[in-house]
């Protein structure tokens, strides 16, 4: 049996089992130090980024309150509640929050109303915020004034100077719109004078 085959034309044709293999294979080149280089620049990040993770889950001093906030869950109605319930205890161990709006404004209460409404705050915050979007931009609004309370106080106890009576009014202000906001709200913070 003949291997090559003559066309019309007289040019001999090879058949297909005639040709060589066209492409051996081959293992492909080894790129060692390609591979070396891009494993440590992972792994670089992966610690730079694990580092990252336990400073800020650590709860350093540069958190603010809102960063430990719970996630949010529940109404408007339950926020209240336990916003309330957050009252009557901030109310029984911060007696001067029980005292009214005459005792904040006495310069020589500062200490005791900054550490008041500071709890009060704090105690808020652990509180969830409600998980609907409307409610909870109310319950935010309202304790983003806590914030600012709890910030005007403490400006005023870290402060080497004296304390003016228009100060400490600013601050007493901003306790009793937060109390006041979280009335509004359904809560009952009347134990908080």
């Amino acid at each position: 049996m003949a291997r090559n085959h003559v066309s019309s034309k007289g040019v001999r044709v090879k058949l297909l089992e005639d040709v060589p293999s066209a492409v051996a294979h081959r293992p492909p080149p080894r790129r060692t130090k390609l591979t070396l280089a891009v494993a440590a620049a992972f792994l670089l990040v992966a610690a730079v980024a694990g580092a990252m993770l336990v400073a800020s889950s650590s709860g350093g001093s540069g958190d603010s309150a809102a960063d430990r906030d719970p996630r949010p869950s529940g109404t408007l109605a339950d926020w209240a509640t336990g916003i309330t319930d957050a009252c009557t205890t901030v109310a029984a161990e911060q007696p001067i929050m029980a005292q009214g709006a005459e005792a904040r404004l006495d310069v020589v209460n500062l200490d005791a109303v900054q550490a008041g409404t500071s709890a009060l705050v704090a105690a808020v915050h652990d509180v969830p915020l409600p998980a609907e979007e409307a409610e909870q931009a109310q319950a935010s609004a309202t304790v983003a004034v806590g914030d600012q309370a709890t910030q005007a106080w403490t400006a005023l106890t870290d402060s080497s100077a004296e304390a003016t009576p228009e100060q400490v009014a600013q601050a007493a202000e901003l306790t009793a719109g937060f109390v006041a906001g979280m009335t509004q709200l359904g809560a009952n913070c009347a134990p908080i004078g």
